[in-house]
């Protein structure tokens, strides 16, 4: 029998680690294309360090982390759930450059609302 409590969580995802995902992909699809000399451009393992440092600072309220691991000789970032250690998902990293400087932006944007 249903009831409007089953109703409610029939919609639910099943685990946590898929929301995650969802939600992260909703964020990363808001964020400005990477144009096409950013894409080509190499990102040395130093430019990362601090970007990375910053999103994991935004993102832990979110249960997730980034992490840089460099597979197969290219610089690659992994999005991780806390809970399960599972990979919801690996971004170039020149996507994660794109990451820190729009949530650079998005940070100026509540402080200047907020004064």
């Amino acid at each position: 029998m249903a009831t409007p409590i089953n109703e409610a969580t029939s919609n639910w995802p099943v685990t946590t680690a898929a929301a995650e995902k969802q939600r992260l992909d909703r964020v990363l699809q808001q964020l400005p294309a990477v144009r096409q000399s950013e894409a080509q451009r190499e990102v040395k393992k130093d430019e990362l360090v601090k970007p990375v440092q910053q999103i994991n600072e935004v993102m832990n309220n979110y249960g997730i982390h980034f992490e840089m691991n460099d597979d197969a000789g290219k610089m690659v970032i992994k999005v991780v759930s806390q809970e399960t250690g599972e990979v919801i998902r690996q971004i170039p990293n020149e996507e994660v450059l794109r990451i820190a400087q729009h949530l650079h932006e998005m940070s100026g944007l509540l402080v200047r609302e907020e004064a």
